[in-house]
């Protein structure tokens, strides 16, 4: 129950507080008589000496002041000569009630057993006072004294007062003070509730903001409006909710380029593990056929067929010089150091002049078809888009059906998504399941026919890593007559010439 703050503080307003009324309601009750006490024996003594400097010296008049004293005071004043017998009293009465006469006789008393009390008060012209009890001790009475002129003589002005009303009072009070307390205590307990509660409220939303940032919930908006030092917690609250946003989000951006590297690392060594695989595989057969060849014309198995050993090692020779050609441009591609120049390009000429050497070598078995009706400029590294070109012929030639109507044709046209430049071969047709695996390194969909074109499996992953590089967007896919290689250039402008020039 009491681990909570505002639970904690109400109870320590309430002890304080409860504390506080007792302490208060005890002392004036335990001190209110005393106090009482002696603010009536200091004012009936100044009253006192200040009725006997009145001077007063006709009986009538002398009565009349003494009636006055005694309702000012509340006390009884009587007026006796020095050998005791009552000079005056109020309303000129003789009859003193038997408490009084009690307490006068008790004084006179003490009077005489004391000569120098009666010395003090007759030519000291001091003012005495003394407290007196009942016999039976139930009522106490305070006796002021002092001399007063009396015509010639000197006499005894002597005050008698009940303390009666004073005990009264008292007991009255402490009753009071019973009541105040407790209905004190019950207003202190609700005031110390919501006074706590309001005190303790941005201490909750607080600890409820730090909840939040243990859950790594960095949003979580934090109220600032005091200027005391809740407010200067909920500040630093504030602010380290704001660096340690800073700190997760560049950790884990840190992370994300760690675990990219990682990935990178692990990418790398398996592609150099694979590559090592594939061009071990790769380099077999050439080897192969080569140690075999050579070693027939060593020992002379074939000599008639000299020549035609000669041209197959001569061939696999160019094959394997080929592949690692190959090998050297992609591992070119796939390096840090790669990089493309973004330069002014025209695209048709660079389209003609990456055709012509096929036209030669191929223009007898395949028909080429260009349709380019308008010319383009893009913007690419000339270089290494013209080593893309040639594989992408490449590989259309190599993957067209010997037939009479073969065909690869080349088209320019715009579309809303960019200028497209198509390379299309038909009639040929690859699986779907095969379009992905064209992209891998070393992979030959016809091994045959592709050793006979000295491929080495490595175009298509050429053409990849220089098209990525220039950001241009890229597919390879079936249509109805043929197979469809597409690169789009979002950046391109129309030229005014001849687009055959």
């Amino acid at each position: 129950m009491f681990r909570s703050i505002a639970n904690k503080l109400t109870l320590i307003l309430i002890v304080l507080m409860g504390t506080l009324l007792l302490g208060s309601m005890l002392f004036m009750s335990y001190s209110f008589e005393s106090y009482y006490t002696v603010t009536k024996k200091t004012a009936l003594e100044e009253n006192l000496r200040a009725f006997r400097n009145q001077g007063i010296s006709q009986s009538d008049t002398f009565i009349e002041a003494i009636n006055n004293f005694e309702t000012q005071n509340n006390t009884r004043l009587f007026i006796f000569g020095q050998n005791g017998q009552l000079q005056y009293m109020a309303y000129g009465g003789n009859n003193i009630e038997g408490d009084y006469i009690e307490i006068i006789n008790r004084f006179f008393n003490d009077l005489i057993r004391d000569p120098s009390l009666r010395e003090n008060l007759l030519k000291g012209r001091e003012i005495l006072s003394r407290e007196y009890e009942r016999q039976d001790g139930s009522i106490r009475y305070f006796l002021t004294a002092g001399s007063i002129q009396v015509g010639d003589y000197e006499s005894f002005a002597i005050s008698i007062s009940s303390m009666l009303p004073i005990n009264e009072s008292a007991r009255t009070i402490k009753n009071y003070f019973f009541y105040v307390f407790l209905g004190g205590f019950i207003v202190v307990a609700i005031l110390a509730f919501f006074v706590s509660k309001t005190v303790t409220k941005p201490i909750r939303k607080l600890i409820h903001t730090s909840k939040e940032l243990a859950n790594l919930n960095f949003d979580v908006p934090i109220e600032n409006r005091q200027k005391d030092e809740i407010g200067d917690l909920a500040q630093s609250l504030s602010t380290l909710s704001f660096n340690l946003k800073g700190a997760l989000m560049e950790l884990q951006e840190k992370n994300k380029l760690l675990e990219e590297d990682i990935l990178k690392t692990q990418r790398l060594e398996n592609q150099r593990k694979d590559f090592i695989r594939d061009i071990s595989h790769e380099l077999k057969t050439p080897i192969t056929l080569i140690q075999g060849y050579t070693e027939g014309l060593i020992d002379g198995v074939a000599s008639e067929s000299k020549d035609e050993y000669l041209s197959i090692i001569l061939d696999e020779t160019k094959n394997m010089e080929k592949l690692v050609k190959d090998m050297i441009e992609l591992n070119y591609t796939e390096s840090d150091s790669f990089t493309v120049s973004m330069e002014p390009v025209h695209l048709n000429r660079l389209v003609v002049n990456c055709t012509s050497p096929f036209l030669e070598i191929y223009g007898n078995k395949i028909h080429f078809e260009f349709r380019m009706p308008v010319s383009y400029m893009i913007f690419g590294d000339s270089s290494k888009l013209s080593t893309a070109l040639r594989n992408i012929m490449k590989n259309a030639i190599t993957y067209t059906e010997e037939k009479p109507e073969a065909t690869v044709m080349i088209s320019l046209e715009k579309t809303q998504h960019g200028l497209s430049l198509k390379v299309k071969n038909f009639p040929a047709h690859i699986e779907e399941a095969e379009l992905q695996n064209l992209w891998i390194q070393f992979y030959k969909k016809d091994q045959s026919r592709q050793r006979k074109e000295g491929s080495s499996g490595l175009g298509l992953s050429i053409v990849k890593n220089i098209l990525e590089k220039h950001k241009y967007q890229y597919s390879l896919s079936n249509d109805q007559e043929g197979v469809v290689f597409e690169i789009l250039f979002s950046e391109y402008k129309e030229y005014d010439t001849n687009p055959h020039e």
